[in-house]
């Protein structure tokens, strides 16, 4: 429906004072009753941020927190009806605007995105199916079935391994963290190179355990065959337990 052009206005006053809490001429206001409206709406999207992000919340200091999520209520448009969508454009908003609060945890949008990964695999929608799996025998030549509801996230710093309080700038590098959903938990797991491209090799070429072995002794001829059998046995039935590999695909829909 189309507004008029002084609806319009008025509507956009009171939005603005709900975001910034500068009140601008409202036609008919109760000045002492409008700030609850702020206070509600700041309140919603606070609690749901710290919700989102107890360990971002726990790392900064009560006035930083404060400062950012001004900031971004008072600046960012929202883009998603969904609420539970707002913590990664939080996550967005902090990355792409340059606070000084950056250089002080330089660890920060690492530690942001780690945590909404966490709720971004929990709500994903289903992804796993049937696929006739066989999950009793592990070890033989059938074809391996990822859970196919996992991301694998390339850190600098190692936000999944320490606390954020502990962490510095002597502390960056290059870091994995595999985070998959599994019976309605998100897990989440420190990876190697080495573990990161198996992961690949098998989602991306349908291997077997024994394929995988004979690929990888290709790949890293500097390694001993025993070590990296060794390796891949012991990754394959540690996933296994943890329900990243889901098990083997029916020898009737390999062959």
């Amino acid at each position: 429906m189309h507004l008029s052009k002084y609806t319009e206005n008025q509507q956009t006053n009171f939005a603005s004072f709900c975001k910034t809490n500068i009140l601008k001429p409202i036609d008919g206001l109760t000045e002492n009753r409008i700030h609850h409206y702020r206070r509600l709406i700041y309140n919603v999207i606070d609690d749901s941020l710290r919700s989102a992000f107890p360990l971002t919340e726990n790392l900064l200091e009560e006035n930083e927190w404060k400062y950012l999520v001004d900031e971004f209520i008072a600046k960012h448009n929202p883009q998603s009806p969904q609420i539970w969508r707002m913590p990664y454009e939080f996550y967005q908003f902090v990355d792409q605007n340059d606070f000084e609060i950056k250089s002080k945890y330089p660890h920060l949008i690492d530690l942001l995105l780690f945590e909404w990964k966490e709720i971004e695999l929990y709500m994903m929608e289903d992804k796993n199916d049937e696929r006739n799996i066989l999950s009793t025998e592990i070890y033989n030549h059938n074809q391996i079935v990822l859970n196919r509801e996992y991301e694998i996230l390339q850190l600098s710093f190692p936000v999944h391994l320490k606390s954020p309080q502990s962490i510095s700038v002597a502390d960056k590098g290059v870091y994995f963290a595999m985070m998959f959903r599994a019976n309605d938990k998100v897990q989440f797991f420190d990876l190697s190179t080495f573990f990161v491209w198996l992961i690949y090799e098998i989602e991306n070429n349908n291997y077997s355990v024994e394929q995988l072995i004979k690929k990888s002794e290709e790949a890293n001829k500097d390694i001993s065959c025993k070590i990296i059998r060794e390796n891949i046995l012991r990754f394959v039935y540690t996933m296994h337990s943890k329900g990243f590999i889901l098990g083997l695909k029916n020898d009737k829909e390999t062959k």
